[in-house]
């Protein structure tokens, strides 16, 4: 659980890209590192909204970038809870490569 006054950070496409640079350039954290925390903490997210219930089935809309890989993750771990969970790949799965 995140310390209160980071709970309702929001971050703008440009803020993160540049977290991720950072993280990748001077912290050498591994591409596919920030995929599966991100879909993990993704996962996490709705896990808590949808307790103690289980029984929703959740759709996830993924990209054929990377930010589509951590749909791919988040639909991993919400399988793994017991969560019926769903990709929809917008674009052509052909395009789909590297970490994702």
């Amino acid at each position: 659980m995140p310390p209160q006054h980071l709970k309702n950070v929001v971050l703008s496409r440009d803020e993160v890209r540049n977290c991720d640079r950072v993280a990748l350039e001077n912290f050498e954290i591994k591409g596919l590192v920030l995929m599966e925390n991100a879909g993990a903490a993704a996962a996490r997210l709705i896990l808590s909204e949808l307790a103690p219930d289980r029984t929703a089935r959740i759709c996830i809309i993924a990209g054929t970038g990377n930010n589509g890989g951590d749909g791919f993750v988040v639909a991993r771990h919400l399988a793994n809870a017991g969560v019926a969970a769903d990709v929809v790949i917008c674009g052509d799965r052909e395009r789909i490569k590297g970490d994702a």
